[in-house]
């Protein structure tokens, strides 16, 4: 086990942490990213399927009943 340990933090004898500079200043980052549902505009996807099934089942609708009534006219 500690041989895993050795080779993530390293042994202590020739480790990156001895060159990590004491005095430096530590720099804050900020992040712009708009929070959680907040600026995403447009309709979801969920509706956006309904809205194109639906079109599609009335498009449907509308052929069969022409095709119904041609029929009808021809026939």
């Amino acid at each position: 086990m500690s041989v895993e340990l050795d080779a993530l933090f390293g042994d202590g004898k020739n480790s990156d942490v001895d060159t990590i500079d004491p005095d430096a200043e530590v720099q804050e980052f900020e992040e712009d990213a708009p929070e959680e549902n907040e600026g995403v505009g447009g309709i979801g996807w969920k509706m956006l399927t309904l809205f194109v099934c639906g079109g599609l089942v009335i498009t449907a609708l509308a052929v069969a009943f022409m095709v119904w009534v041609i029929e009808g006219l021809v026939l």
